[in-house]
Protein backbone atom coordinates (compact mmCIF):
# COMPACT_ATOMS: atom_id res chain seq x y z
CA UNK A 1 0.00 0.00 0.00
CA UNK A 2 3.08 2.34 0.83
CA UNK A 3 4.59 1.40 -1.77
CA UNK A 4 1.80 2.05 -4.16
CA UNK A 5 1.48 5.55 -2.75
CA UNK A 6 5.10 6.11 -3.25
CA UNK A 7 4.82 5.27 -6.89
CA UNK A 8 1.65 7.54 -7.67
CA UNK A 9 3.32 9.86 -6.37
CA UNK A 10 6.58 9.73 -7.80
CA UNK A 11 4.27 9.74 -11.00
CA UNK A 12 3.07 13.12 -10.04
CA UNK A 13 6.42 14.67 -9.84
CA UNK A 14 7.33 13.54 -13.03
CA UNK A 15 4.46 14.66 -14.51
CA UNK A 16 4.49 17.86 -12.75
CA UNK A 17 8.09 18.68 -14.21
CA UNK A 18 7.29 17.74 -17.67
CA UNK A 19 3.96 20.40 -17.44
CA UNK A 20 6.82 23.31 -15.84
CA UNK A 21 9.35 22.63 -18.08
CA UNK A 22 6.99 22.85 -21.49
CA UNK A 23 4.87 25.72 -19.57
CA UNK A 24 8.78 28.00 -19.03
CA UNK A 25 9.79 26.61 -22.71
CA UNK A 26 6.45 27.78 -24.47
CA UNK A 27 6.86 31.08 -22.72
CA UNK A 28 10.61 32.07 -23.55
CA UNK A 29 9.61 30.77 -27.32
CA UNK A 30 6.58 33.01 -27.44
CA UNK A 31 8.02 35.67 -25.53
CA UNK A 32 11.30 36.00 -24.98
CA UNK A 33 10.48 39.58 -22.57
CA UNK A 34 7.66 38.10 -20.20
CA UNK A 35 6.79 41.65 -19.83
CA UNK A 36 4.95 42.21 -22.89
CA UNK A 37 2.56 39.31 -21.92
CA UNK A 38 1.50 40.60 -18.59
CA UNK A 39 1.38 44.44 -19.98
CA UNK A 40 -1.07 42.99 -22.49
CA UNK A 41 -2.92 41.10 -19.93
CA UNK A 42 -3.27 44.70 -18.19
CA UNK A 43 -4.50 46.37 -21.01
CA UNK A 44 -6.98 44.37 -21.98
CA UNK A 45 -8.56 45.98 -18.49
CA UNK A 46 -7.21 49.03 -18.74
CA UNK A 47 -6.29 49.73 -22.56
CA UNK A 48 -3.95 52.65 -22.96
CA UNK A 49 -6.61 55.22 -24.07
CA UNK A 50 -4.22 58.17 -24.91
CA UNK A 51 -6.10 61.25 -26.40
CA UNK A 52 -2.55 62.85 -27.14
CA UNK A 53 -0.77 60.01 -29.13
CA UNK A 54 -3.50 60.71 -31.87
CA UNK A 55 -3.34 64.87 -32.75
CA UNK A 56 -1.91 64.18 -36.02
CA UNK A 57 -4.78 61.69 -37.08
CA UNK A 58 -7.46 63.71 -35.65
CA UNK A 59 -6.42 66.82 -38.25
CA UNK A 60 -7.67 64.65 -40.48
CA UNK A 61 -10.20 62.59 -39.70
CA UNK A 62 -13.56 63.20 -40.61
CA UNK A 63 -16.47 64.13 -37.76
CA UNK A 64 -19.36 61.13 -38.32
CA UNK A 65 -18.34 58.30 -35.84
CA UNK A 66 -18.79 55.25 -38.81
CA UNK A 67 -17.03 58.10 -41.36
CA UNK A 68 -14.33 57.93 -38.62
CA UNK A 69 -14.23 54.24 -37.99
CA UNK A 70 -13.66 53.56 -41.86
CA UNK A 71 -10.74 56.24 -41.62
CA UNK A 72 -9.18 53.98 -39.14
CA UNK A 73 -9.33 50.91 -40.76
CA UNK A 74 -8.06 52.07 -44.13
CA UNK A 75 -5.79 54.31 -42.23
CA UNK A 76 -4.44 51.23 -40.17
CA UNK A 77 -4.12 48.16 -42.57
CA UNK A 78 -4.94 44.82 -40.93
CA UNK A 79 -1.34 42.91 -39.77
CA UNK A 80 -1.49 40.15 -37.36
CA UNK A 81 0.60 40.40 -34.06
CA UNK A 82 3.76 37.97 -35.60
CA UNK A 83 3.92 40.64 -38.24
CA UNK A 84 3.35 43.62 -36.45
CA UNK A 85 4.66 42.64 -32.88
CA UNK A 86 6.87 39.55 -33.41
CA UNK A 87 4.25 38.08 -30.60
CA UNK A 88 1.56 35.71 -30.79
CA UNK A 89 -0.88 38.31 -28.83
CA UNK A 90 -0.02 42.07 -28.02
CA UNK A 91 -2.51 44.87 -26.37
CA UNK A 92 0.38 48.28 -27.33
CA UNK A 93 -0.07 51.87 -25.94
CA UNK A 94 -1.73 53.82 -28.41
CA UNK A 95 2.01 55.63 -28.90
CA UNK A 96 2.77 52.24 -29.95
CA UNK A 97 -0.25 51.68 -32.93
CA UNK A 98 0.47 54.78 -34.27
CA UNK A 99 4.19 53.85 -34.55
CA UNK A 100 3.65 50.85 -35.89
CA UNK A 101 0.85 52.03 -38.26
CA UNK A 102 -0.56 48.82 -38.72
CA UNK A 103 -2.14 45.79 -36.48
CA UNK A 104 -4.80 43.65 -35.88
CA UNK A 105 -7.88 44.60 -34.34
CA UNK A 106 -6.18 45.27 -30.74
CA UNK A 107 -4.63 48.57 -32.74
CA UNK A 108 -7.41 49.24 -34.57
CA UNK A 109 -9.23 49.24 -31.19
CA UNK A 110 -6.54 51.73 -29.52
CA UNK A 111 -6.69 54.23 -32.07
CA UNK A 112 -10.18 54.50 -32.71
CA UNK A 113 -11.25 54.82 -28.97
CA UNK A 114 -8.21 57.20 -28.72
CA UNK A 115 -10.03 59.14 -31.46
CA UNK A 116 -13.30 59.58 -30.08
CA UNK A 117 -11.72 60.28 -26.57
CA UNK A 118 -9.90 63.19 -28.57
CA UNK A 119 -13.36 64.45 -30.06
CA UNK A 120 -15.63 63.34 -27.14
CA UNK A 121 -17.92 60.94 -28.69
CA UNK A 122 -19.44 58.70 -26.76
CA UNK A 123 -18.42 55.34 -27.21
CA UNK A 124 -18.04 51.58 -25.28
CA UNK A 125 -14.95 49.28 -25.22
CA UNK A 126 -16.29 45.79 -26.34
CA UNK A 127 -14.39 42.43 -25.80
CA UNK A 128 -15.08 38.92 -27.69
CA UNK A 129 -13.82 35.87 -26.78
CA UNK A 130 -11.59 36.74 -30.33
CA UNK A 131 -12.38 40.62 -30.99
CA UNK A 132 -11.80 43.87 -29.35
CA UNK A 133 -13.78 46.72 -30.92
CA UNK A 134 -15.25 50.27 -30.02
CA UNK A 135 -19.41 50.26 -29.72
CA UNK A 136 -21.07 53.58 -30.64
CA UNK A 137 -24.75 55.02 -30.83
CA UNK A 138 -25.50 54.40 -34.64
CA UNK A 139 -22.98 51.91 -35.36
CA UNK A 140 -23.93 49.31 -37.72
CA UNK A 141 -23.60 46.20 -36.04
CA UNK A 142 -22.30 42.94 -38.29
CA UNK A 143 -19.84 40.00 -38.26
CA UNK A 144 -18.79 39.36 -35.10
CA UNK A 145 -18.92 43.18 -33.95
CA UNK A 146 -22.85 42.28 -32.66
CA UNK A 147 -23.37 43.00 -28.60
CA UNK A 148 -24.58 39.19 -28.04
CA UNK A 149 -20.90 38.43 -29.03
CA UNK A 150 -19.10 40.14 -25.98
CA UNK A 151 -18.63 39.19 -22.59
CA UNK A 152 -17.31 42.22 -21.81
CA UNK A 153 -18.60 46.08 -22.35
CA UNK A 154 -16.92 49.03 -20.54
CA UNK A 155 -18.61 52.27 -20.32
CA UNK A 156 -18.32 55.16 -18.06
CA UNK A 157 -20.84 53.40 -16.18
CA UNK A 158 -18.45 50.29 -15.27
CA UNK A 159 -17.42 47.24 -16.78
CA UNK A 160 -20.84 44.96 -17.75
CA UNK A 161 -20.26 41.01 -18.31
CA UNK A 162 -22.35 38.13 -19.92
CA UNK A 163 -21.77 35.37 -21.01
CA UNK A 164 -21.00 35.71 -25.16
CA UNK A 165 -22.98 33.89 -27.97
CA UNK A 166 -20.15 33.88 -30.36
CA UNK A 167 -19.72 30.90 -32.09
CA UNK A 168 -16.46 29.08 -30.54
CA UNK A 169 -15.96 27.23 -33.63
CA UNK A 170 -15.09 30.58 -35.49
CA UNK A 171 -12.96 31.88 -32.21
CA UNK A 172 -11.08 28.96 -32.48
CA UNK A 173 -10.10 29.43 -35.94
CA UNK A 174 -9.74 33.18 -35.40
CA UNK A 175 -7.10 32.04 -32.69
CA UNK A 176 -5.58 29.14 -34.44
CA UNK A 177 -4.49 31.78 -37.52
CA UNK A 178 -3.02 34.48 -35.43
CA UNK A 179 -1.11 31.95 -33.07
CA UNK A 180 0.29 29.22 -35.52
CA UNK A 181 -0.11 30.13 -39.22
CA UNK A 182 1.48 33.19 -39.16
CA UNK A 183 3.62 32.23 -36.47
CA UNK A 184 7.43 32.66 -38.11
CA UNK A 185 8.95 29.37 -38.86
CA UNK A 186 11.92 29.20 -36.31
CA UNK A 187 9.59 30.13 -33.42
CA UNK A 188 7.29 27.17 -34.85
CA UNK A 189 10.80 24.57 -34.46
CA UNK A 190 11.40 25.68 -30.86
CA UNK A 191 8.08 25.04 -29.91
CA UNK A 192 7.60 21.63 -31.16
CA UNK A 193 11.08 21.23 -29.74
CA UNK A 194 9.37 21.79 -26.40
CA UNK A 195 7.70 18.31 -26.60
CA UNK A 196 10.69 16.02 -26.84
CA UNK A 197 12.53 18.33 -24.29
CA UNK A 198 9.90 18.13 -22.08
CA UNK A 199 9.73 13.80 -21.90
CA UNK A 200 13.73 13.82 -21.71
CA UNK A 201 13.21 16.10 -18.17
CA UNK A 202 10.44 13.69 -17.32
CA UNK A 203 12.88 10.74 -18.06
CA UNK A 204 15.91 12.67 -15.85
CA UNK A 205 13.53 13.23 -13.25
CA UNK A 206 12.27 9.70 -13.06
CA UNK A 207 15.99 8.66 -13.00
CA UNK A 208 16.60 10.95 -10.57
CA UNK A 209 14.24 9.93 -8.32
CA UNK A 210 14.87 6.03 -8.67
CA UNK A 211 18.51 6.69 -8.21
CA UNK A 212 17.45 8.43 -4.75
CA UNK A 213 15.29 5.56 -3.97
CA UNK A 214 17.65 3.12 -4.10
CA UNK A 215 20.56 5.15 -2.61
CA UNK A 216 17.56 5.44 0.15
CA UNK A 217 17.45 1.46 0.54
CA UNK A 218 20.70 0.53 -0.04
CA UNK A 219 21.67 2.88 3.38
CA UNK A 220 18.41 1.27 5.35
CA UNK A 221 20.25 -1.84 4.50
CA UNK A 222 23.64 -1.07 5.64
CA UNK A 223 22.11 0.31 8.77
CA UNK A 224 20.26 -3.35 9.39
CA UNK A 225 23.58 -5.00 9.00
CA UNK A 226 25.37 -3.17 11.19
CA UNK A 227 22.78 -3.00 14.02
CA UNK A 228 22.49 -6.81 13.42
Amino acid sequence: MVKNRKRKRNKRLVALSMVVFFSLWTLFVLYPNPYHLFASVYRMFRPAVDAAAVAELMERAPGDPEEIERFVLKTIPYEYNWQTFGMPFYFPTTQEAMTVGAGDCKVRFIVLASLFEAMEIPYQQTFSLSHFWVSYEGKTQSGIEQDQNAFLTRTEEGIRLQIPKENIKDSLNVLWEGFWVYMPLHRKILFLMGFPLSILVGVLTNRRIVKKVKIKTENSELGEAISV
